[in-house]
């Protein structure tokens, strides 16, 4: 089990122009804003940007890759899910983690 620091940023984007679909995305992202981790800190300078660490249990750097990407996207997922949004929204994540190699992306 090695802990890893990471940073992700996230944009949340109404799929279609309705007002409803806006007010959505308004919601999933204060949403991700209010996500209450110990181990994650949002950045209050870059608006929906987050910091901090992840455990991975994984051995190889591939594998390690995948379970932090998989932890981040769980977590936004449920936010988005919990809205019932997925069809009112996209949602564009890039995520790097010390030590893992290059940039990694989500799109939800």
């Amino acid at each position: 089990m090695t802990t890893h620091h990471f940073l992700f940023t996230y944009s949340i984007s109404p799929i279609e122009g309705s007002d409803n679909a806006a007010k959505t995305a308004d919601k999933v992202r204060k949403g991700i804003a209010n996500i209450a981790s110990p181990d994650w800190v949002k950045l209050s300078t870059v608006e929906t940007t987050f910091s901090g660490r992840v455990t991975l249990t994984a051995e190889t750097v591939c594998e390690k890759r995948e379970e932090a990407r998989d932890i981040i996207d769980r977590e936004l997922r449920g936010v988005i899910d919990s809205y019932k949004a997925r069809c009112d929204i996209r949602a564009n994540i890039s995520i790097l983690v010390d030590g893992l190699g290059p940039r990694m992306d989500i799109i939800i």
